[in-house]
Formats: C-alpha cells, structure tokens, sequence
C-alpha cells in the first residue's frame, strides 16, 4: 500500500498555532478583563472573583480562536482531499481512455486471430494485477477450449479451474465476477476475476481468467475498490465493471473479425483452387476430346486424297462419320464454353443468374427442365451462392458428358439450417461404389466432394446404372455467420 501523503504547509501552520494562538489571544482577553474591571467596573466584586471572571473569558476567547482555527484546518484538508481525488478520477479516467484506445487500434491493426489473442493476454495485468491468465473460446459446435495460458501450466490450470470452480460458472456468469476458492488453488492465488467475452447482450464466445494473489491487488489495480464478502462469488462495482465489459466487447469484436476474415480467406483459397481444377479440367478435356478428334480428323483428311478417284463410295461414308464426329466436339465446345462464362451473380442476384443458367444449358442439350429455387432468403450468403452455383454448374456438365438425360431437375431448398442442393437426371446412371475406386471420367463428382467438405458440409451420390443419378449437397449456414 503507499506510504499516507504528509499534510500541506497551510494545514500544518494552522494546526501548529492552535494552542499558542488560542493561548496568546485568551490571556490578552482576560488581562483586557482583568483591567476593565478593577478600572471602571461599577459593581465592586472581591479581588478573587474578578481575577475568576477575567480567566472565563480569556479561556472563552481562547477556545473561540482554536475551534476557528481548527474548523479553518479541517475546510482546507477537505477542499484538498476533494480536489485530490477529482484528480484521482480524472487520472483514471484518462487511464481507461488511452487504454481503449490502445485497444481499439491494436484489434483493428491485428492481421490474424492469434495476434488478438496474444494482445488480450496482456490486459488482465495491467487492469487486475493478474499473476496467471487464460483465454478460452467455444467454437462452432459450443466446445470451449483453452486458446491461452500464462503464468500457469496444464496441471496448475487444471487446479485452480477446479479450485475457484471456474467451468462450472461461464454459463451462468453475465457480467465480470470475482471468484474465491472453495480449495487450496496453486502458488497461493486468493482470487478468480471471470470476464465473459460477449458484445452487448449477444452469447459469450469465451472468457478469460485472471489469476490474483490477493484481493487487494485487484483494489490498486482496478479505478475502483471491490466490496469484500464471504461469498464463493460476487460482482464488481459499477465502475470496474463497465471497463471490463467495455474491454471484453472490443476483444470479442476483434476474435469474431479475424475469425470472420479467416473464413473469407479460406473461402477464397477455395474458390481460386476450384477454379484452378476447373480451367485444368476444361483444359484436359479439351485436349484429350477436342484436339485430339480434329487431330485424327486431319489424318483421315489426308487419306481422302488417294480415295477421290479410287474409293468415291468410301469417302462417302467418311463424311458421314465426320459429320458425328464435328457435332459431338461442336457439343463439347459449347460446353467448354458455356462453362467459362462469367457468373452474372453481382448483376442479376443469385436466383435470377441461377435461373437463366440452368435454362440456358437445359435448352441447350435438349433437357426437359424441372427448377424449384422458391422459399429461399434474400439474404444468402455470397460465399453460399458462389459455392451453390458451382455446384450446379458442375452437376451439370457431369449430366451432359455422361448421362445421356431427357430429364432434368434442379432444386435449391433450406434444410436443417443449410442450404440443400439436389441436381437429378433420368440418364443412364452408374455404380457410385465402382466410381469411387476410378477417377477417369466421373473427377468432377469428387471435387464436388472435396468443395462442400472445405465448407464444412457433405456430399451424396445415388445412382445406379439404367435409373438416373441424384446428386445431393447440403452446405451448413452457421459457416458464414
């Protein structure tokens, strides 16, 4: 605790001449008494009365000067406590402006979740006097895990989580909290401050625990001063606890930002490589289709010139296996190109660009069209959209090459908190279990596969040969929240 600051000049003279003062000025009054009576004193009054009276009242003034006196002292030590702690308020409240300030633009400058989390850690000894600290987060599926430890190892964390009961309070703790133990804690810590990492009245996404030595160090530590009681618990006063929220929105702000700006960067990393598998995929298919048929096409080309004269009806024949052949590589042209078209998404929406996709391509392979895209939010998403609208693309191109339909149906649906895309042909069908084990000419349906488990959701195929294939997806929302 600091040393008790010593009294100013002013209060210690006044304080000082008390006494004298009060002495000097009460024995003038009764000598000024003690003359005024034996001089001009109408009523006469034995000696020993007189001196009595005279004392009365230089005891009387005496008495007078020392209570101003000390009534002067006790103003002034109170205007300068006053001032001193005003002073006292404005420090600190200085203190906590720079402090969120600090924090506001460390958390806004942070280009990853980890530099969040190790800036958070070096709050709770600058605003608790914590010794040990740690950092939990939930992720999607309401796991907490411990992101952070300082000051404490795995088994000393354990022990004093146990000792302060610390698991057992998160989900019933609103608002900052000081724990005390119900057990010997480790290294002597008298204390457990449990700040919930919530924004407003939203569900915590965490907390942190600061570690205390003692109660009084959070006392110097916070701008204000806890009241103490015997309870396992108890709550903040208003001041601290409106820093810590404060504080605890601005971190869980940041944790959900960088989290959020994870998200996008894997969600992009995932678009480029998809879209990379594309181009190779188109590419390949154009040289092993394409290129090679016009390549084999200039060969036979070259034999028709010795069978002008000599074979007429040959090449007759010739150029009606050729005809087949350029309509079938006009076919897959179209195709190669169809798919490279931009996606109208920012112009159209999604659901109107998905229309016109899909029929656009039904009318261009002669399919019979079934689309259902009714009921779905008007907010979707855009990493959703995008992956949606390439997960029909490609079912597509898959029904085009392989199955042979005259049917086909594409159905956007919300199922279980996800978005349900269901793509199905009455086509020629196949083996899925067959398929698994190749990957020739169904490589499109595994990097469907790879794509919707980048996105945390999941793939069915049902087909068998001559009944058509289904081809299911289903793409969580909580993803993108």
């Amino acid at each position: 605790m600091p040393s008790k600051s010593q009294p100013p000049d002013m209060i210690v003279a006044l304080r000082s001449l008390r006494w004298p003062l009060a002495g000097v000025v009460g024995l003038i009054f009764a000598l000024t008494r003690l003359v005024e009576s034996l001089l001009i004193d109408l009523r006469p009054m034995p000696p020993v009365v007189q001196t009595l009276e005279a004392l009365f009242w230089g005891a009387m003034a005496a008495g007078a000067i020392y209570a101003v006196l000390s009534w002067a002292a006790r103003q002034e030590q109170r205007r300068l406590t006053t001032e001193a702690n005003m002073l006292d308020e404005l420090r600190s409240a200085n203190a906590r402006l720079e402090l969120l300030y600090e924090l506001n633009q460390r958390v806004a400058s942070s280009d990853s979740l980890d530099d969040v989390l190790d800036y958070a850690m070096t709050l709770p000894p600058r605003l608790l006097g914590a010794r040990a600290m740690a950092l939990v987060l939930e992720d999607d599926h309401g796991v907490a895990l411990t992101a952070r430890c300082v000051g404490l190892s795995e088994d000393q964390l354990a022990l004093a989580r146990t000792a302060f009961g610390v698991m057992g309070e998160p989900g019933r703790v609103r608002t900052p909290t000081v724990l005390f133990p119900r057990s010997k804690p480790p290294q002597g810590l008298a204390a457990c401050v449990l700040v919930p990492l919530a924004e407003r009245d939203d569900e915590p996404i965490g907390w942190i625990e600061g570690y205390v030595v003692d109660v009084q160090r959070i006392t110097d530590a916070a701008p204000a001063t806890i009241a103490l009681t015997a309870q396992t618990h108890l709550e903040l006063e208003p001041t601290v606890t409106t820093l810590l929220v404060t504080v605890a929105g601005e971190l869980t702000e940041g944790i959900k930002g960088s989290r959020r700006r994870a998200r996008e960067l894997a969600s992009i990393a995932a678009l480029e490589q998809a879209i990379t598998e594309e181009r190779t995929r188109i590419a390949r298919d154009l040289h092993d289709g394409v290129a090679q048929s016009l390549a084999f096409l200039r060969m036979r080309i070259a034999l028709w010139e010795d069978w002008l004269d000599q074979e007429p009806e040959r090449l007759a024949e010739e150029f009606a296996s050729v005809k087949v052949t350029l309509r079938h590589q006009i076919e897959e042209l179209r195709r190669a190109i169809f798919a490279l078209r931009p996606m109208e998404l920012s112009q159209l929406g999604f659901v109107a660009a998905l229309r016109r996709f899909v029929a656009d391509f039904a009318s261009q392979q002669d399919w019979e069209l079934q689309l259902e895209l009714s009921n779905l939010p008007p907010d979707l998403p855009h990493v959703l959209e995008l992956a949606a609208f390439r997960f029909v693309q490609e079912a597509l191109n898959n029904a085009a090459k392989h199955a042979a339909a005259q049917h086909i149906a594409v159905m956007l649906k919300i199922v279980d908190d996800g978005l349900q895309i269901v793509v199905r042909d009455d086509g020629v069908g196949f083996d899925p279990g067959a398929q698994a084990e190749q990957s020739g000419p169904h490589l499109g349906l595994r990097q469907m596969r790879e794509r919707a488990a980048v996105l945390d959701g999941r793939l069915t195929i049902l087909s068998r040969p001559g009944e058509g294939t289904e081809i299911r997806a289903w793409l969580p929302m909580r993803y993108v929240n």
